[in-house]
């Protein structure tokens, strides 16, 4: 039997003609068709909005609302007034009356900021206004059986709307999320209602059937929700009539409601316009998937697509909706063994990645019949893939007993000829078929591609169900959510690159159209308005940084490094310089490169002796697995001759090298190492600048510091008692969450200086946000705060990175009382640290959030920076935001390109900053003022960042963290030698897995 007659992926006897690497010669990131309007590749039906003037600085502009900002004013006073009240009988010992809002769990704004130039800005946010009495109605769905799947419920859904009499006739009244509610703007003849649906079931030649009880859950009149955003008390209840159960209608549970039916009320146009796909885990992104949609292919199968995100949201005293550019991957449609072809030509024969690939993808089926879907329709029958053929299959779940007759799979991604699964007969007799027989005696189809193409399987791992892959047909607006390559995301950020004006032009025009915002939406009594909100806004003074011998000043968010010494310069004992080369590829000579690096390095502070010579080099080849063994053996050997650094040229952009550099230098070995991609070290202009930037991240490495702030930027935190941290969650892309975990990654500053960011990472359950080890984590950097300082600190002030808005109580409830255990045991860490028993720190804990869709846009040139963005600094935080919370967005970095997308931050707790001490009458500017500077202290680069440095950082450690699992995956798939750490040489006495070997410095490797 063949190689390929064992399911071989469809790439032998091809690859001559295949494209480079990245797609096909229409693909990625070539601008063909960039002038045109139907070339497949370019950006098809968009070209003449973009191309159109923007009226971005030439639309009017209306002035801030008085009204708005009068009312927050209003409810600032209001608030501190019951707070002094509730304070002062608090200290009497006497009972607080129940309507003072001090039993709100997040933080309350204090006021609101006022430093720096004030300016006006639009917002991407647009205000609704209802019919008066507008009353919403919730309807929640039923089913039974309960098992049904997505594409079912939205059969059964759509098919009973189209049916029943009491929809029928309120056809213009409601809207769906094709799930599990119905939202009306009238109520329905009944309360409750029980309706029958059948659907044809082509597999085994019967219908299928569900019960659907539709009851009303709630309604709300969205006067009232208005009204009580309005309130000056913040805390008045909201009527709600037809709730049955016992506790009552707080105003979170209306907001909350109201905002999710106003939401399926609009998605409810395009969900009903033919050419408009709607898709995201909220169903608020809209794209175009005919022949107006916008996109250019990205390599491997896979398009990016330009779409729109819409999202209802409460603000000062109004409802608003926000209207943001959207842009996603999506797979190509078209014939799904077309898409694995794609597949093999650009990655190869890289059997474990073919599966995480497809997971999730939806397709059509073609040997079962399309079914009608109640009003003459034909659809097709879907199948959701959750990844190909294993030897694993049919693996029970713990604790269930094993399968007795489980699936044969010859390899992973084996073809229809060697993937055989049990079936029985009528009279219980069974024997093994093969997934190509099957196909031939239940639906006479002889497969064309039985023995090349691997089969998908779309049931799961315990319960595999197999279909050939030539059966499958991918339809439009299929998200693609696994993981990108570099090629991949290059192509998307360079579609997705678009100046402000663009993207307020096709906001204004495409985005309203392809919403139904014109007309569509006034059936439901609602309205929105035309016009982007104006908001006020204030441009924050940039810091002055402090290096060894002078002060510089911040331009734009930038600034120049020339002639300049460090703060601190790092000491490299031995240092060398190692040199990859592929096959066939001409030794490099590095010599004039290294000596400027040296002479460099020099320059800004750094105190080592000139790189040991001869220079290193290490030729590969073609085996992945050899590549490995090979730095194996020779890291050892350098860790031997006490190299303390290792300069490392890679041949090539791939990250396989890098991954295995990163994993047996960091973890294994301890050897610190600092790539370069040989192209760039070589290149023949900008030698200067691009010396300096590695001669940064090498500093940061060996310990030393680079920039500090100055004493005004500093604020409190430089009198050396305030810790500041930052951590955050990343998460295995979807279909590997099976075999891998999320990593939970910490930083935090050592001193008062913010100068070093030392960190840690662990791994966690898949999926899972709340960091469970945190306790841990906080007190190993309590303990490297206390190394250094010889105390722990007074202060902790905490930027928690990647939490979504309903996330915020776990962090307050789960993650704030571990910090604080973290802090009480410390004590207990080590014995030293008995005298600690009563430490008991202030602890302030701000969100940062990246993952949202509010921009702002200058309303004239003058207030917009040379790419037509706000210019850095830039910090809203009244109109949009509410009263009730204390949050703000800040832009504090000027993109190079593209529109910028400002970070917004919520405290959602805090002890620190209403000191009088630390903000005497001003936290909001503080806290304002503290994190712009805070942007500044990334280290490894002249730039302010986008968002606040501790986050940022923790982000950065989990990514790297990634590698390392990158790395030990290729040496599992490769059948390495497992190394244990003595064989190594390792004295690695930590049990975590992703523990930096403890022969570092305590300092920034990871960056």
């Amino acid at each position: 039997m063949s190689g390929r007659g064992r399911g071989d992926l469809p790439i032998r006897g091809s690859r001559g003609g295949a494209p480079p690497r990245g797609g096909s010669s229409r693909g990625r990131g070539d601008d063909r068709g960039r002038g045109s309007d139907r070339g497949r590749g370019s950006e098809r039906g968009g070209s003449s909005a973009y191309e159109s003037p923007s009226g971005m600085f030439t639309d009017s502009v209306a002035p801030v609302s008085s009204q708005i900002t009068g009312h927050e004013d209003n409810c600032i006073a209001n608030f501190l007034k019951e707070k002094q009240a509730a304070d002062k009988r608090a200290s009497e010992g006497k009972q607080i009356p129940s309507d003072v809002p001090s039993g709100t769990v997040l933080a309350h704004r204090p006021g609101y900021g006022t430093l720096g130039r004030s300016f006006i800005l639009r917002s991407n946010m647009f205000l609704f206004d209802f019919k008066p009495g507008l009353e919403l109605f919730s309807y929640r769905l039923k089913f039974n059986p309960p098992d049904i799947t997505r594409g079912q419920q939205k059969f059964v859904i759509r098919n009973m709307l189209r049916t029943y009499r009491p929809f029928v006739d309120h056809q213009s009244q409601l809207a769906t999320d094709t799930a599990t509610e119905i939202v009306t703007t009238q109520p329905l003849p009944d309360n409750r209602q029980v309706h029958r649906v059948t659907m044809a079931n082509g597999e085994n030649r019967n219908r299928s059937g569900w019960t659907v009880t539709v009851a009303l859950i709630e309604s709300y009149r969205v006067d009232e929700v208005i009204k009580n955003l309005r309130d000056v008390r913040l805390r008045k209840v909201v009527p709600n009539k037809d709730r049955t159960d016992a506790e009552g209608s707080d105003v979170t549970r209306a907001e909350t409601s109201v905002v999710r039916m106003l939401n399926i009320l609009m998605s409810n146009y395009p969900n009903n316009t033919d050419g408009t796909a709607v898709v995201g885990k909220g169903r608020n992104k809209v794209f175009k998937i005919d022949q107006a949609k916008q996109f250019v292919n990205i390599g491997c199968g896979i398009e990016a697509v330009r779409g729109y995100y819409s999202s209802v949201r409460l603000a000062t005293g109004n409802i608003m909706l926000n209207l943001n550019i959207s842009h996603s991957a999506m797979y190509r449609p078209g014939k799904l063994i077309s898409l694995i072809d794609e597949f093999a030509r650009t990655v190869g024969e890289k059997r474990g990645d073919i599966g995480p690939f497809l997971a999730r993808l939806t397709v059509n089926v073609s040997h079962i019949p399309a079914r009608d879907d109640g009003s003459g329709n034909m659809v097709p029958v879907t199948r959701t893939i959750w990844g190909v053929a294993t030897p694993q299959d049919g693996t029970p779940r713990r604790g269930q007993p094993p399968n007795p007759h489980p699936p044969r799979v010859a390899r992973l991604a084996s073809s229809a000829d060697n993937v055989s699964f049990w079936r029985e007969d009528r009279d219980g007799n069974g024997d093994y078929i093969t997934v190509t027989e099957y196909f031939r005696q239940a639906y006479g189809l002889r497969l064309r591609y039985a023995s090349t193409h691997p089969v998908v399987n779309v049931g799961n791992l315990e319960k595999p169900v197999y279909l050939p892959a030539e059966l499958c047909e991918i339809p439009p607006g299929q998200i693609f959510g696994g993981k990108q390559s570099k090629e991949m995301s290059q192509g998307m950020i360079k579609f997705s690159c678009r100046r402000p004006p663009q993207n307020y032009a096709s906001i204004m025009k495409e985005g309203m159209e392809i919403l139904g915002l014109n007309d569509e939406i006034t059936k439901f009594g609602i309205r929105v308005t035309k016009a982007m909100t104006i908001v006020p806004a204030r441009i924050l003074s940039p810091p002055s940084l402090v290096y060894a011998k002078k002060t510089t000043k911040t331009q734009f968010g930038s600034w120049n490094l020339q002639r300049t010494r460090f703060s601190e310069g790092a000491t490299v004992k031995n240092w060398t310089c190692l040199t990859l080369r592929r096959a066939k590829q001409p030794l490099p000579n590095v010599d004039g490169e290294m000596n400027m690096l040296y002479k460099k390095l020099r320059e800004h502070g750094l105190n080592l002796p000139p790189p040991s010579r001869p220079f290193l080099t290490l030729d590969l080849d073609s085996s992945s697995k050899s590549n490995r063994e090979k730095l194996r053996k020779e890291f050892k050997g350098w860790k031997e001759n006490n190299y303390s650094l290792l300069v490392v040229i890679l041949p090539d952009n791939g990250t396989e090298l890098f991954d295995w550099i990163k994993y047996i230098g960091d973890l294994k070995i301890g050897i610190l190492t600092h790539c370069m991609l040989v192209d760039k070290f070589k290149k023949t202009g900008g030698q200067e600048q691009y010396m300096s930037n590695n001669a940064m991240k090498i500093n940061l490495k060996m310990g030393g510091r680079n920039q500090l702030l100055d004493s005004s930027g500093l604020k409190f935190i430089g009198q050396g008692k305030t810790m500041v941290m930052g951590y955050d969650v990343t998460h295995p892309a979807p279909g590997l969450a099976q075999t891998e975990k999320s990593i939970a990654g910490i930083v935090a500053s050592i001193d008062g200086h913010m100068a070093q960011w030392p960190g840690e990472v662990l791994s966690q359950e898949a999926g899972k946000e709340e960091v469970e080890e945190l306790v841990k984590l906080v007190q190993g950097r309590l303990d490297r705060w206390i190394r250094e300082n010889k105390e722990p600190p007074a202060n902790i002030l905490v930027y928690r990175d990647g939490v979504s808005e309903g996330q915020y109580m776990m962090v307050l409830n789960m993650e704030l009382p571990r910090i604080r255990r973290a802090a009480a045991d410390i004590a207990n860490y080590r014995p030293e640290y008995k005298k600690f028993a009563k430490y008991k720190p202030k602890i302030t804990v701000i969100i940062s959030g990246k993952r949202h869709h509010v921009r702002f846009y200058p309303t004239k040139a003058a207030d917009g920076d040379r790419t037509s963005n706000p210019p850095s600094g830039s910090v809203v935080d009244r109109v949009i935001t509410r009263p009730l919370f204390w949050d703000f967005y800040l832009q504090a970095q000027s993109p190079l390109q593209g529109s910028a997308r400002p970070c917004h931050y919520i405290v959602i707790h805090d002890e620190i900053f209403s000191d009088p001490k630390i903000s005497p009458g001003k936290p909001a500017d503080v806290v304002q003022e503290l994190t712009h500077n805070i942007c500044y202290m990334m280290g490894r680069a002249t730039r302010s960042i986008s968002y606040a440095t501790p986050a940022f950082l923790a982000d950065r450690y989990c990514e790297r963290a990634r590698k390392y699992v990158a790395a030990v995956k290729a040496m599992r798939e490769g059948g390495d030698k497992v190394w244990d750490d003595a064989e190594l040489g390792s004295n690695r006495k930590s049990s975590n897995a992703f523990a930096i070997h403890s022969d570092f410095p305590l300092s920034m490797v990871y960056i």
